[in-house]
C-alpha cells in the first residue's frame, strides 16, 4: 500500500512541476500601428479569399475609395476607434471641391462619432456619395461591388461598395457577417 501511495505521489509531484512551466506567458511583444487597426478583438472579419486590386485613373478618387474601403472595414469589425481615426484621415485629404463637400462632411460626422451604430448610419451616405464619385470615375483595373444587405436597418435594407464579391457585412459585423449578396458591379 506504501509503495501505491509514493508512486501516485511521485506522479503527482511529477506533473505539477511540469504543468508548471507551461503557465509561463510568454513576453508581450510591441503591436505595430496596422496590428492596432484590425479590430478589439484581434481577429479581422473583414478578410476574404479574393479582393479585386481597384484602381482608378484619377489618384485621389483612389485614394478615397481605399479610405472608404478601410472604414468599411472598421464597421465590419465593429470598432468604433478604427472608425474615427479612418474616417478622419478621409476628411483631411478630401478637397472642398464641388462633388466632395457632401462626403467631406459625411467623413467628419463619421469621425466625431463614438457609438458604432450610429456610425453605421453615417456610413449610408458615406456609401451614397463615395458611388457618386466613383461612378463617373474611369476605372483602369479591377471591380468595385455594390452590396447589399436586405436585412439592415429593421428591413429597409443598407448598401455599400467592397473590393470582394465574398460579403462582409459592415451594418451587421460578427452578428451576421455574410447577410448580403452583390446588387452590382462597377468596371
Amino acid at each position: 500500500m506504501n509503495r501505491i501511495v509514493l508512486k501516485i505521489a511521485v506522479v503527482v509531484i511529477t506533473l505539477s512541476i511540469l504543468s508548471c512551466g507551461k503557465d509561463k506567458k510568454e513576453p508581450v511583444k510591441p503591436v505595430s500601428v496596422k496590428e492596432k487597426i484590425v479590430s478589439k478583438s484581434e481577429i479581422d472579419l473583414n478578410i476574404t479569399d479574393s479582393k479585386s486590386e481597384v484602381v482608378f485613373t484619377d489618384e485621389n478618387i483612389d485614394k478615397i475609395y481605399n479610405q472608404y474601403l478601410m472604414i468599411k472595414r472598421g464597421l465590419v469589425n465593429s470598432n468604433d476607434e478604427v472608425v474615427r481615426q479612418e474616417s478622419k484621415k478621409l476628411d483631411e485629404f478630401l478637397k472642398d471641391a464641388e462633388g466632395t463637400k457632401q462626403l467631406k462632411a459625411t467623413a467628419k460626422l463619421i469621425s466625431l462619432t463614438k457609438e458604432v451604430k450610429k456610425q453605421r448610419d453615417f456610413f449610408v451616405t458615406l456609401t451614397i456619395e463615395t458611388e457618386k464619385l466613383i461612378s463617373t470615375a474611369d476605372i483602369t483595373s479591377g471591380e468595385v461591388y455594390k452590396q447589399f444587405c436586405p436585412m439592415a436597418f429593421e428591413g429597409n435594407g443598407g448598401y455599400w461598395l467592397s473590393d470582394s464579391k465574398e460579403v462582409r457585412n459592415p451594418y451587421y459585423g460578427d452578428k451576421m457577417l455574410e447577410c448580403g449578396s452583390v446588387n452590382q458591379t462597377i468596371k
